[in-house]
């Protein structure tokens, strides 16, 4: 598993580094006024960090392990947690329109938090809470994107 992680690492840096080339070819403004490609060129910055992040850790899990591999129990408990955020994926998507970004993205971020394990749902409340009202102040107040507000729009707007 652990020659996957690294590919997985590996594949999503190049992408970041793509993503960060075609970012760097776009106006980008400044602080008061981003253009369009401000916001591309920190998702890609962050992408690369990440990924580089990613890949030493693979890079040196791999070093310091011995030859054993995990078992298919633990193998198959990933592969059925990257299918149920799959559909929790999905199910965002669908919800989108008519319930609106902020609870949609918030239900998604509570649903996926709960997926990967973690069980505290005080936390868990506030850390989804705490996400949408950034991503919402970040992309419909400050960006402007005209995200659907589905039964919100009349408190929003």
């Amino acid at each position: 598993m652990r020659a996957y992680d690294t590919l997985f690492a590996g594949l999503f840096l190049v992408a970041g580094i793509a993503y960060e080339v075609m970012a760097f070819r776009m106006p980008r403004g400044r602080i008061g006024q981003p253009g369009p490609g401000f916001f591309p060129l920190i998702v890609g910055a962050i992408l690369v960090l990440t990924a580089t992040a990613c890949l030493f850790q693979a890079l040196a899990t791999s070093r310091s392990s011995s030859l054993t591999e995990e078992g298919p129990v633990q193998s198959n408990r990933q592969v059925n947690k990257i299918w149920l955020l799959l559909g929790f994926l999905v199910l965002y998507i669908l919800a989108l329109q008519p319930v609106g970004f902020p609870i949609a993205i918030a239900i998604f971020l509570v649903a996926s938090i709960w997926a990967f394990g973690y069980r505290k749902w005080l936390p868990t409340l506030g850390i989804a809470i705490a996400l949408t009202v950034i991503s919402y102040l970040t992309f419909v107040v400050w960006l402007k994107v005209p995200l659907p507000l589905g039964i919100l729009a009349d408190i929003l707007e």
